[in-house]
């Protein structure tokens, strides 16, 4: 069975995830840390970029962590619940996830494009911060020219600062 694959992201309001690779998200609002730690803990297992797991390994350490990396030729168990991936191996991701009811993808960028670009995403929980970086990272940066939509289905004023939680869901 398919498991339902929602892509947390907190973006700056020019759409950014964070300045460079190493930016820790700690520009994000208490709300926001407050929401992602509740979808957290409804999810089975993490799939998150290797730059954006060295940021965050504490914080994850207790979570059935999926990490990808090219830093391995396909799959890597370093303990019970950390397994690093390398898409470009030849163990195919569904079968990795289908062990799964709910995962969240923590991104960044090259892991929301991968998910995105294989018709993954199930929702997309956008957190808008009121944060302005001019330039630094994009959610997505995909290799084709398809165009993906999603629907609106909630929106939720998180604070009085302006943040700003969006939920999309992929059409069925």
């Amino acid at each position: 069975m398919k498991p339902n694959i929602s892509a947390i992201v907190a973006v700056t309001i020019d759409g950014k995830i964070a300045r460079h690779s190493g930016h820790f998200t700690d520009w994000t609002s208490p709300e926001d840390k407050t929401f992602l730690r509740s979808l957290l803990d409804k999810s089975d297992a993490v799939v998150i970029g290797n730059n954006t797991y060295k940021t965050a390994a504490g914080p994850l350490s207790k979570r059935n962590c999926i990490v990808f990396t090219r830093t391995v030729h396909d799959t890597e168990r370093r303990g019970s619940n950390l397994l690093y991936y390398n898409a470009d191996g030849p163990s195919s991701i569904g079968v990795i996830l289908e062990s799964y009811r709910a995962i969240a993808l923590l991104g960044g960028t090259q892991v929301y494009s991968y998910f995105l670009e294989h018709d993954l995403i199930d929702d997309l929980y956008l957190t808008i911060e009121p944060v302005v970086f001019g330039e630094g990272l994009d959610i997505f940066k995909c290799k084709n020219e398809a165009t993906v939509n999603f629907h609106l289905t909630a929106v939720k004023k998180l604070n009085d600062k302006g943040t700003v939680l969006l939920h999309y869901r992929r059409p069925s």
